[in-house]
């Protein structure tokens, strides 16, 4: 049977620093998986001739990439909320995973001897069971 090796060193290295310590990835949390029930339709290129406004929407990725900025996460305890634009919010709950979520990277060629690289360890997720609220 064909097998891959996988490398876990990245995802060894979100869970602590080389003192030991926890880190702190982009929340308390470390990274967290959203799961929202619905779909959120988003373009899938920068729009040319945007107004500064528009172009706050948009952050770059690598200097390159582009993607849409969909809201603010906040989170307070075990609550969360989502605000999408100025008109909406989601409010959610953050959760423990059990068992927590390895997050692989795949080798884009072929090549038999490339390793999957185990980037990190999702161990906390936020769901997000309602509809939209509006903001008054």
């Amino acid at each position: 049977m064909p097998y891959k090796e996988i490398d876990y060193s990245g995802a060894k290295k979100s869970l602590s620093n080389s003192d030991g310590s926890p880190l702190v990835v982009s929340t308390p949390n470390g990274n967290v998986m959203l799961e929202i029930q619905g779909e959120l339709i988003l373009p899938s290129a920068k729009p040319r001739g945007l107004t500064p406004e528009e172009e706050s929407k948009y952050v770059a990725i690598d200097g390159v990439n582009h993607a849409v900025k969909i809201g603010r996460l906040e989170l307070n305890g075990n609550k969360a909320t989502l605000f999408i634009g100025t008109s909406q919010r989601l409010l959610g709950d953050v959760k423990k995973l059990n068992p927590p979520i390895g997050v692989l990277r795949l080798p884009n060629d072929a090549v038999d001897d490339a390793k999957i690289k185990m980037v990190d360890i999702i161990k906390h997720k936020i769901i997000f069971t309602g509809r939209p609220l509006p903001i008054m």
